[in-house]
């Protein structure tokens, strides 16, 4: 269960804490997530929730490489504050409208989904690779050189670099 209804916390004093432990099977959204676990602690502040916490799960990515797919497995640290809607004074209010922090809804649900979504999305790698040694594709032919070389084909050079190779040929031979 990734929702968590405040409305308790929300009333005690300033420094109470609640702890949970979560498992979900599935986390659709921009990002599949698959086995996702976790633990959060929620601590009242005066005017908001501070979440801190970690997850981990896995998710199908394409190598960068070879273009096959893989399962990655991913943990994030969560630090995250959430304010409620509901009986706000009149300055915060008037910053509903800011991004810096997440809302707790009128019904006093505090809901990860999203700010996991998010997490997860920040610790994919820039570029994504099956295994770190993966050898990619051949330029050529575009076989899988990680399940062997590919033959029936010379290197082919182009034709505007030939008069540089003859050179590197010419230096090497001396």
């Amino acid at each position: 269960m990734l929702a968590f209804n405040v409305a308790q916390l929300l009333n005690e004093p300033v420094g109470a804490t609640r702890c949970y432990d979560f498992e979900q099977e599935r986390l659709d959204g921009e990002l599949a997530l698959q086995d996702l676990q976790g633990q959060v602690c929620l601590t009242r502040l005066r005017g908001e929730i501070l979440l801190k916490g970690w997850a981990e799960g896995k998710t199908v990515l394409e190598c960068s490489r070879c273009l096959e797919t893989y399962a990655l497995p991913l943990r994030v640290g969560l630090e995250i504050e959430f304010r409620p809607r509901v009986a706000l004074p009149e300055k915060q209010q008037l910053d509903q409208d800011r991004d810096d922090f997440y809302w707790i809804e009128q019904d006093h649900v505090l809901d990860l989904g999203e700010c996991l979504q998010e997490a997860f999305i920040l610790a994919l790698p820039l570029q994504p690779l099956c295994r770190p040694d993966c050898a990619g594709l051949c330029p050529i032919c575009g076989k899988n050189l990680n399940e062997g070389p590919c033959g029936g084909h010379a290197e082919m050079v182009d034709e505007r670099l030939a008069i540089l190779a003859s050179l590197l040929s010419e230096v090497s031979s001396e």
